[in-house]
């Protein structure tokens, strides 16, 4: 029976200015391109685990407003193995702004650009 209840988040959707570029950026950090459509507008969608990114490709960006949504958080295992592999796949993240925090039982975290300016963090449950 239907309750009409959230069940789990669905996806995020990221504008990008060129969804080729970004796809790639995204592969880089371990996602894989589920599925591309094209509706007057290109959208692909990405997972890695059971993140769902859906990237919407909008060549005339307007400048980011922070705020509307702050920042993309994937969880990682270890994150100085996923800043390494992120390294190794060209992505450049500054190892020394690493962080970390007693929330949720202790969390290690650090945040990054994605190609189009949006804020990517790596969030590691610290248990």
């Amino acid at each position: 029976m239907s309750t009409g209840k959230v069940t789990g988040l669905a996806h995020i959707g990221v504008f990008v200015k060129d969804i080729d570029k970004s796809m790639d950026y995204y592969k880089r950090l371990g996602f894989a391109v589920d599925k591309e459509e094209a509706m007057g507008i290109r959208l692909a969608f990405l997972s890695a685990g059971n993140c769902l990114i859906e990237l919407v490709e909008q060549k005339d960006l307007p400048a980011r407003n922070a705020g509307v949504v702050d920042h993309v958080a994937m969880a990682v295992d270890n994150i100085e193995a996923a800043i390494a592999n992120a390294k190794a796949n060209g992505i450049e993240i500054d190892a020394s702004t690493v962080g970390s925090a007693p929330i949720l039982g202790g969390i290690k975290n650090v945040f990054f650009e994605g190609p189009d300016g949006e804020r990517l963090e790596f969030f590691e449950y610290c248990k």
